[in-house]
């Protein structure tokens, strides 16, 4: 059975005849998202969305084409697009994070049984005095306005690339600064 007789079986509802398609073409796809993905857990989860996106397109694909093309194409879409998923995953994570960590402090220092180290907050006191005053002015945005370090970027007329790496370089002046000499 050739390609074209194959896809319209397929669109005719034959699923035997897509499954023939898949085994026909899963080593090869499997291959091709292996040497892409970092993560070798998601190759076969991807590889599998791309042949449901396939089967879902499928009428869309010319049978005078390569069939294997089409495929990698597709899947090459389903990598970017999990790839940014997982960026924008990592990166959610992150913030909720640092959120809640602040938001853990701040409680603490709230209950009435709460006896903060004075000795502590004194020292943390003594270090943020020490920042030059636009790093001093970041912590204060980003650590009790709250803001967004994109919020600060437009407002300061700086990348949120810039604001994120220099708050990085704050916090490790920071800790470094409250170590306690052995």
């Amino acid at each position: 059975m050739n390609l074209g007789e194959t896809v319209r079986k397929v669109l005719e509802g034959d699923r035997d005849a897509y499954s023939h398609l898949v085994r026909q073409h899963q080593d090869m796809l499997l291959a091709y998202a292996a040497f892409r993905i970092p993560d070798a857990a998601l190759v076969d989860e991807v590889v599998q969305q791309t042949f449901i996106r396939a089967f879902e397109q499928l009428a869309e694909f010319d049978p005078d084409k390569d069939f294997g093309v089409w495929l990698r194409t597709l899947c090459r879409f389903m990598i970017l697009a999990e790839l940014k998923r997982s960026v924008r995953e990592r990166e959610n994570r992150r913030g909720y994070r640092e959120h809640l960590q602040l938001q853990l402090l701040t409680q603490a220092l709230r209950r009435e049984d709460a006896r903060p180290d004075t000795d502590l907050l004194a020292r943390l006191k003594g270090c943020l005095d020490k920042l030059q005053e636009t790093s001093r002015s970041l912590v204060r945005d980003r650590y009790e306005k709250l803001l967004k370090v994109e919020d600060i970027a437009a407002r300061i007329g700086q990348s949120a690339t810039w604001v994120a790496t220099t708050l990085f370089r704050v916090r490790e002046t920071l800790r470094k600064c409250m170590e306690i000499p052995a």
